[in-house]
């Protein structure tokens, strides 16, 4: 039995254990019972709080939580932030709290033997190579309606002063005129499919855009508050200001907040979510409004808004060039590569969409790696011609 069928039955078994089993997912379980006595087995042994008490994981996530501090940590604006390089330790501690069931039962099928799962499994940084980035489907829009391509090998757009720099070359002044009331002039940086970039503004908050999405900012703050448009998919770590609120406007709702992390995922035809890191924020649509603790997430769902934690580090992993997905459905993970790689997804079976995959792998790997990363769970067949993914069981 492939490895990734094994994450799939665990996690069945998991969710029979919390009573949150659908009754399609009871008959695919009591199906895969009735394969073998070792089945049954395997199942009352996972099944027995005794054993559960019994593993020893109290170690792995004290690394993973260690490992996702440092990660906050990095993120704190009093510091630089700084790529960080995920090797094949920390990346299992950090994964390990979210896995481990699965990891403990694969262990269990195989013997007890050390397994290291394949399909969308967890991909040590350190084995990929990842593909050179250097193209011009980054556009910067300024206030005056001018072009400027920016390439994807340079680092970071800041705003300083009036003026916008890449990598701290000025691209242009603006002309610091006090007049009473003041126009607030707006630039807008675009991300195309198959790119990611950052960006600090003005104020000192740093802005990570991931692929297909926009930013539409000021050259300077002025007034009451700090208020940028955005569209996609953004991390942002914002400044500090009582005095001046930091508001962003996306098309299915606007945030409002201090200063704080947190990223947002707006996609259109997606579920729009927002998800905090740390602080506090308000989350608004309409007359209906939800403050956010760390560890909560909003979804925008038929106009209403929603809140449950999370593991923010699943949504927020990839502006460290890491994909995480857990109990994901097979539609959300190839939208991401969509978007990622700029391919179109067909799909010859509409319900091949909601398989369920869990694991990570690097971003900008190379597509075919990842293709056959996934076809290795054995459930799907995937087609790749030119721009095109064609998905069959």
């Amino acid at each position: 039995m492939n490895n990734c069928h094994l994450i799939y039955i665990a996690t069945l078994i998991r969710k029979s254990i919390l009573g949150e089993i659908t009754l399609e997912e009871k008959r695919q379980l009591e199906d895969w019972l009735d394969e073998s006595a070792r089945h049954r087995e395997l199942f009352d042994k996972y099944n027995n709080p005794d054993f559960l008490a019994s593993v020893d994981i109290e170690k792995d996530m004290e690394e993973a939580q260690e490992a996702y501090s440092n990660f906050m940590q990095r993120l704190k604006p009093a510091k630089p932030v700084r790529r960080i390089v995920w090797n094949r330790y920390v990346a299992a501690a950090a994964l390990i709290a979210f896995l481990c069931a699965s990891a403990i039962f694969v262990y269990m099928y195989d013997g007890g033997k050390p397994h290291s799962p394949s399909g969308l499994a967890v991909v040590p940084v350190q084995q990929m190579d990842t593909v050179p980035a250097d193209s011009t489907d980054i556009l910067l829009i300024t206030a005056s309606g001018e072009k400027i391509p920016v390439q994807s090998s340079q680092k970071m757009l800041s705003v300083s002063s009036g003026t916008l720099r890449i990598d701290e070359q000025p691209i242009e002044e603006y002309a610091q005129v006090k007049t009473v009331p003041a126009e607030v002039v707006y630039n807008t940086l675009k991300i195309l499919r198959g790119k990611r970039f950052k960006m600090q503004l003005s104020d000192g908050t740093l802005v990570w855009l991931n692929a297909d999405s926009e930013i539409t900012f000021p050259s300077n703050f002025d007034g009451k508050e700090r208020k940028v448009l955005a569209k996609g998919e953004l991390f942002f770590d914002v400044t500090e200001n009582k005095s001046q609120p930091f508001i962003v406007e996306t098309p299915t709702g606007n945030i409002r907040v201090l200063g704080t992390a947190f990223n947002i995922h707006c996609y259109e035809d997606e579920v729009p979510m927002t998800t905090l890191v740390r602080g506090k924020i308000a989350y608004s649509l309409g007359k209906e409004s939800v403050i956010l603790a760390p560890g909560q997430q909003c979804r925008v769902e038929d106009n209403k808004l929603s809140v449950r934690e999370v593991d923010t580090y699943e949504y927020v992993s990839w502006i460290d060039e890491v994909l995480v997905f857990k109990d994901k459905e097979l539609d959300e993970i190839l939208s991401t590569l969509s978007r990622l790689y700029d391919v179109d997804i067909y799909y010859e079976n509409p319900e091949l969409k909601r398989l369920p995959f869990t694991g990570s792998f690097k971003q900008y790997e190379h597509l075919d790696k990842i293709i056959r990363m996934i076809e290795d769970c054995g459930l799907i067949r995937i087609k790749q011609d030119g721009k095109t993914l064609t998905i069959s069981k």
